[in-house]
């Protein structure tokens, strides 16, 4: 065999090794207690918000062991669930720890609730209390949409607590119409 014929099939069998393994790399997964945003947005069915939320969620209440308990994130259901199934480990745990929420996007997305205490588990029918709520939870109230939970969320931060539903009014795009859909559903506690 002609010296040329050799070294293309040495340059073929290369590729097919190659071929079988890049392809194990490549969906060894992204890591959800480790990711950052921009990782996380690489998962289907995971945009800037639902990114931004299961970093807030991790932080607060510490590594996912499972898929299940990426089932807890808020936004996070079923279906997202079953898209990224196959696509996502969980084996860096603590280590999630060190990712830093000061890397999410200048993008008015929530950072997080104040560390001293956790945000309390509002009981059903009691409304949705606008001082704890993460932007996921707020999007549950009529009218309001990422945008303007991003936008509750970080007025609440820069210019502090509401002392009522009222308050709204002062975050924009938010007015006095809407503030009467949310009826009792929204609670300043």
């Amino acid at each position: 065999m002609p010296r040329w014929m050799s070294l293309v099939s040495k340059c073929l069998l290369a590729l097919l090794c190659l071929a079988f393994v890049l392809p194990g790399i490549a969906l060894a997964g992204v890591d959800v207690n480790t990711a950052s945003s921009a990782e996380l947005q690489t998962l289907p069915g995971i945009g800037p918000s639902k990114a931004n939320a299961i970093m807030v969620y991790r932080s607060e209440n510490g590594p996912f062991a499972d898929l299940g308990a990426l089932d807890a994130v808020p936004g996070i259901g079923p279906s997202t669930l079953e898209k990224v199934s196959t696509l996502v480990d969980f084996g860096q745990g603590s280590e999630a720890l060190a990712t830093d929420l000061a890397e999410l996007p200048e993008t008015g997305e929530p950072k997080s609730a104040p560390k001293s205490e956790p945000a309390p588990i509002a009981p059903l029918g009691s409304g949705v209390n606008i001082n704890v709520a993460s932007a996921a939870q707020l999007e549950s109230l009529p009218g309001i949409g990422a945008a303007k939970a991003a936008a509750i969320v970080e007025s609440r931060q820069n210019q502090g607590l509401f002392t009522s539903c009222q308050d709204l009014t002062r975050v924009s795009g938010i007015g006095q119409a809407t503030v009467a859909n949310m009826g009792a559903g929204c609670t300043a506690e």
